[in-house]
């Protein structure tokens, strides 16, 4: 873990807001037969900053790429309504959007999220309202994106954060790093799921605004025949993720 990831003031269990999360995340990953050697692929693992158009972005490298830590918001467009525009989904409920590069090699879903939801009788303070799937199998799985939605309130992203790990090494899965940006109210986590007692990388960005927490993860098989495009394409879809403000 990062030394910029917080403690939370209060780790009760009984008041971590996550554990719902990490089952919509499951629910969206599929599921997968395949055996794999993690190697060194996350050897690398750093923090680093960059400026692009005057504007300093947080970022974190992971095995798909630069992902953003730092939150970038946009202003709402008037005429904006809830829905799939060619290759952007826009949420005027919850006020965020997500792009991906083409709908030839991935088709976005508004269903699948709400229709897990629905079985599990999860409480009204948590939609899956977005998820993004890729056209191609990789060892048997389609890598995808999806968006989870808490409403929390005015909670600290730090505290959120670290809520998150927690909820996630109390399931055995395995925190490889994390970071945090409190200026922007952004972070991202990075880890490998085993619920299904095989690995998967999934790559959790964060964002707080207009009183919820946006949970963005990317998940991918750890190797297999995984191209860098479509590693590009992940990187891409997960840091398009922008809070409308």
């Amino acid at each position: 873990m990062s030394e910029d990831s917080a403690k939370p003031s209060t780790p009760r269990l009984a008041q971590l807001p996550v554990k719902w999360i990490m089952l919509g995340v499951v629910i969206i990953t599929f599921m997968l037969i395949f055996k794999t050697e993690l190697g060194g692929l996350l050897e690398r693992t750093s923090d680093l900053k960059i400026s692009a158009t005057g504007v300093e972005i947080k970022t974190l490298d992971t095995p798909i790429g630069q992902t953003q830590v730092s939150v970038v918001p946009v202003a709402p467009t008037p005429q904006a309504t809830t829905g799939v525009q060619n290759t952007t989904y826009t949420n005027t409920e919850y006020g965020f959007q997500i792009s991906w590069p083409n709908n030839r090699d991935w088709t976005p879903d508004e269903t699948i999220g709400r229709q897990f939801l629905g079985n599990m009788n999860m409480p009204a303070t948590v939609d899956i309202p977005f998820a993004v799937i890729s056209n191609n199998i990789v060892d048997n799985f389609r890598p995808n994106v999806n968006v989870v939605v808490e409403k929390v309130g005015q909670m600290p992203i730090q505290q959120y954060l670290s809520l998150s790990e927690q909820s996630l090494r109390q399931q055995g899965w395995k925190v490889l790093s994390s970071s945090v940006d409190p200026r922007t109210n952004g972070g991202v986590i990075v880890l490998i799921n085993n619920m299904f007692g095989q690995d998967l990388y999934q790559f959790q960005r964060y964002a707080m605004g207009n009183g919820n927490a946006y949970v963005v993860t990317a998940s991918q098989v750890p190797q297999g025949d995984l191209s860098q495009g479509l590693k590009d394409d992940l990187a891409s879809i997960i840091n398009s993720f922008r809070v409308i403000q």
